[in-house]
């Protein structure tokens, strides 16, 4: 059950703002990010704090949640309450995350790859405003279904990217999500939670988001782009390219 509602905030706003250009001040406008908070406690304890661009709030606790590790579906949350900047979730009575999770065999073609990347660079609009967005894109492979998030914060596109997915059930082990930003260990863990086989980015991976996946034999995919990408780790769905 959901109740209330956080307050509506505009992503972007306005300013008024000293340029210089060729050692030349000017006074122009300039689109800029905006911020907004919120605390999240779950069972009356504090659980986290949100630094986040306004905006599918519920999306994003519900994808924290099962990101984190903490629930492995929708039901397992009895009730959320927005109330300001206050998010309150009480869990089902007996709720224990069921952490095993459906390994899916196949391949997803290197052009495919591509076409997500695109879907995702597309609808940045707030970054091409501002340049101060990340970017996330969920993808469902067997029904081609998508959905694009931006915000101030990695983490936070993400768990909104996954919290859309878990409510309107697109079949996370059949899915892959990619980031405009670095895959470090933490959104890379965030992805295993989840059960999505493949994690993608424009950017690189660091060590330790490389070693998480291989760990849980996860497809990681970095440097995307019409050139090529690293291939870090080959998982149970595998990158189908021309030449193999």
């Amino acid at each position: 059950m959901l109740r209330g509602c956080s307050t509506l905030k505009s992503q972007v706003e306005t300013i008024d703002c000293t340029r210089i250009r060729n050692r030349i001040r000017s006074q122009e406008k300039e689109a800029v990010a905006t911020e907004s908070e919120l605390s999240l406690y779950v069972e009356d304890k504090f659980d986290s704090h949100f630094l986040y661009s306004a905006g599918l709030e519920e999306c994003m606790v519900y994808g924290y949640l099962l990101s984190s590790g903490r629930i492995s579906n929708k039901e397992e949350i009895e009730t959320i309450v927005f109330d300001g900047s206050e998010c309150r979730v009480n869990l089902a009575e007996g709720s224990t995350p069921n952490l095993e999770q459906t390994k899916q065999q196949g391949t997803v073609s290197f052009e495919k790859l591509l076409e997500i990347r695109d879907l995702l660079l597309k609808s940045q609009n707030n970054h091409r405003a501002t340049r101060g967005f990340h970017g996330a894109i969920l993808y469902e492979l067997t029904t081609n279904r998508w959905f694009t998030s931006e915000d101030i914060g990695r983490h936070n596109a993400v768990d909104k990217v996954i919290g859309h997915g878990l409510q309107e059930g697109y079949i996370l082990s059949n899915s892959l999500f990619l980031v405009s930003g670095r895959l470090v260990s933490n959104i890379v863990s965030k992805g295993i939670f989840a059960g999505i086989p493949v994690i993608a980015s424009m950017t690189v991976a660091t060590s330790e988001g490389i070693k998480k996946a291989r760990e849980n034999n996860r497809t990681l995919v970095g440097s995307l782009s019409e050139e090529g990408c690293w291939l870090y780790h080959e998982g149970d769905l595998k990158v189908k390219t021309t030449i193999q």
